[in-house]
């Protein structure tokens, strides 16, 4: 019998919608308190889910009573624990090995650049690898850590001011450094299963690092037609080829298109994109890529991805926080305005804490990528126009 163990991570998941066939065998662990949990097998919030051992020991005694079918998250920082979990109790999925190279920025340019080009790279164990670095390849570099996300805890040194700088702060032990790379960003997101296939590609508005300097950021999607969206999408077969892939998976990839018209991996993961991604899909596709993503992961049925190229594509674009207390003003008033939120769980005075934080954020919809950015960009003028200070008192 279906016996489905969960670590998730997404404040809004819905797994008795996603799932709704399994939802009495499903055992929760949840790093957020989650709504409509009742017809679960098993529901915990855990706080610190993805920090703390307990949903794994869990998930290991509770297999012992039932043998577990299928072990599934949300979560890029549950990737590695999913598939040792299931390597162990012999759940089919994801293995430990392909987790890691998703996961390990140096071991995923290890792995990718035996097809694709990469940014030349090193580890970090102490600060003289980082001069050796900068000595052989020249400023600017990038320095993050191996495994984080969303941009955090990335810095860009420009110059010997910059690496002084950057030597006044803790070391840590999971740093990397390579080469900055000119030239804008594209993503890819993707689910692939056997006989299912959805591949999309998009333009990041501005570098995802630019919030760290104040630059409001987002996504446009490419119309499928464009024959950039066709160079991208064979550039990710690419890249897939040099991995070890699970059978069922979701995708994210980014990668820089140089002046010299080359395409250069950023990174992979094996998870749906962040942001405003998948609100993205939906509206252009009608593709929801965490319920194909999970569905399929669990042997279930869903749609086709559509067969004809949409009529519409999409963009978003986040206001950062502003770092002094102001209020989002109201939606654009523009017909093309497909959704606008405002964030009333940031603090006022916040700052850009990575590339996902927002003040408010607007989707538009438009023809093609020129259309879309265009109205984004209209978008954009008029809400930084509007934003309201807060009197402190």
């Amino acid at each position: 019998m279906t016996n489905v163990a969960v670590i998730n991570y997404g404040p809004k998941s819905d797994y008795a919608a996603m799932l709704p066939e399994l939802a009495g065998r499903l055992h929760v662990f949840s790093h957020h308190e989650l709504a409509n949990t009742e017809s679960f097998a098993h529901y915990e919030y855990v706080p610190d889910c993805e920090f703390v051992p307990y949903a794994e020991l869990r998930i290991r005694q509770l297999a012992e009573e039932q043998p577990f079918t299928h072990l599934i998250t949300d979560n890029e920082y549950d990737l590695e624990r999913a598939a040792r979990i299931r390597e162990d109790l012999k759940i089919p999925g994801q293995s430990s090995g392909s987790a890691l190279s998703f996961r390990d920025k140096a071991v995923m340019k290890e792995v990718a650049r035996r097809t694709v080009p990469t940014a030349e790279f090193a580890r970090l164990e102490t600060i003289v690898d980082l001069t050796d670095f900068i000595a052989a390849h020249a400023y600017p570099v990038v320095v993050k850590p191996v495994k984080q996300g969303g941009s955090r805890d990335i810095s860009v040194l420009r110059g010997a001011e910059d690496l002084l700088e950057f030597s006044r702060r803790h070391w840590r032990e999971d740093l990397m450094v390579e080469e900055f790379v000119q030239g804008p960003m594209y993503h890819v997101d993707a689910v692939l299963a056997p006989g299912y296939r959805f591949v999309a590609s998009s333009r990041y508005v501005r570098s995802c690092l630019g919030v760290f300097s104040g630059q409001n950021n987002g996504s446009i999607q490419l119309h499928p037609e464009d024959a950039f969206a066709r160079r991208l999408e064979d550039f990710f077969d690419r890249v897939l080829e040099a991995f070890d892939t699970p059978e069922v998976s979701a995708y994210h990839l980014e990668v820089f298109h140089t002046p010299d018209d080359e395409l250069v991996l950023c990174e992979i993961a094996s998870r749906v994109g962040g942001d405003r991604i998948p609100a993205l899909t939906r509206l252009t596709y009608g593709v929801d890529l965490h319920g194909s993503w999970l569905r399929q992961s669990c042997g279930l049925p869903v749609d086709p991805p559509p067969a004809a190229a949409p009529a519409q594509v999409h963009g978003s674009l986040s206001i950062l926080p502003q770092g002094r207390p102001v209020r989002a003003p109201r939606r654009p008033p523009f017909p093309w305005v497909r959704r606008y939120e405002v964030n009333d769980k940031l603090a006022p005075g916040a700052v850009a804490q990575n590339s996902t934080s927002f003040l408010c954020f607007v989707i538009v919809g438009g023809r093609d990528l020129a259309q879309v950015e265009q109205r984004l960009l209209q978008a954009e003028a008029w809400l930084m126009e509007h934003l309201e200070e807060v009197p402190t008192s």
